[in-house]
């Protein structure tokens, strides 16, 4: 039979398909995939001298602007104005070290010592190498789409964006809600229990302008938190719990980045 013939055979007996079947099939796409098969995106902003918003670098993005949340493992844009809807899983600090050429060189954790680090005329942190060690807050979040969809990514904050970070912890640290056992008694929760929003904004200095990051808390102590006010909010709290045990014994896996570009 000539490829002409094969092109041209067609179905004779259509059978209805039973949607059901899909179910049967659900959770196999991720079927021997582990940690080390999967990368978790970082997001962060784009800024004036990002290469995703020049045209003449190799990673220029269609569309991109100073102020979009960038994806990437994705090359996802969101609208920085509009924001996104984030509940954080986990928190670390972490010192990071750069090369001068953006290159990531490690993650050493917060209980390095950097009595040999010295700070430039730029006030950035340099190591005996020469390298730059930049003090990172990193958290892990599921981020929410409208329909409800949630997917893992890592959002860092380092320079100016350290006091968005002490401040989204506060917010953290501070919610208090009613203990469903015990009348009058009240609670810190875990940070999965309610969602944020999370934008971008204009900051500046006698040093440059630059976008940063803003969190607003969504749902407040009196909301339900998530469970009460998301679809599937029951089960986006359970996976937040199951992603945490994972983060704590190392298999999660997060997609390198270059420092944040002209962050002051």
């Amino acid at each position: 039979m000539s490829d002409k013939e094969i092109a041209e055979v067609k179905p004779t007996n259509v059978v209805a398909f039973d949607t059901s079947i899909l179910l049967e099939d659900a959770g196999t796409a991720s079927e021997n995939m582990t940690a080390e098969d999967m990368l978790i995106p970082r997001l962060r902003i784009l800024q004036s001298g990002s290469p995703q918003v020049k045209k003449s670098e190799g990673a220029y993005i269609k569309g991109a602007e100073e102020g979009h949340i960038f994806d990437n493992v994705t090359n996802e844009l969101f609208d920085g104005e509009k924001g996104i809807t984030v509940v954080p899983i986990t928190f670390r600090k972490t010192y990071i070290e750069w090369t001068d050429d953006r290159k990531f060189v490690g993650d050493h954790g917060i209980n390095i010592n950097v009595s040999n680090c010295v700070l430039d005329d730029k006030y950035k942190l340099r190591n005996p190498e020469g390298n730059v060690m930049t003090l990172t807050a990193e958290y892990l979040v599921y981020v929410i789409d409208k329909n409800g969809n949630y997917s893992p990514a890592l959002i860092s904050m380092s320079s100016s964006a350290l006091k968005k970070s002490k401040r989204w912890n506060s917010m953290m640290n501070r919610l208090m809600i009613a203990d469903p056992n015990k009348v009058g008694s009240m609670f810190n929760p875990a940070m999965f229990w309610t969602a944020y929003k999370i934008t971008s904004v204009p900051e500046s200095n006698d040093s440059g302008a630059w976008m940063n990051w803003e969190i607003e808390m969504i749902y407040d102590a009196d909301s339900g938190g998530i469970i009460q006010n998301l679809p599937n909010g029951g089960n986006i709290y359970l996976q937040a719990r199951d992603l945490k045990s994972k983060a704590v014994r190392g298999e999660v896996r997060i997609q390198p980045d270059t420092p944040e570009d002209d962050v002051m």
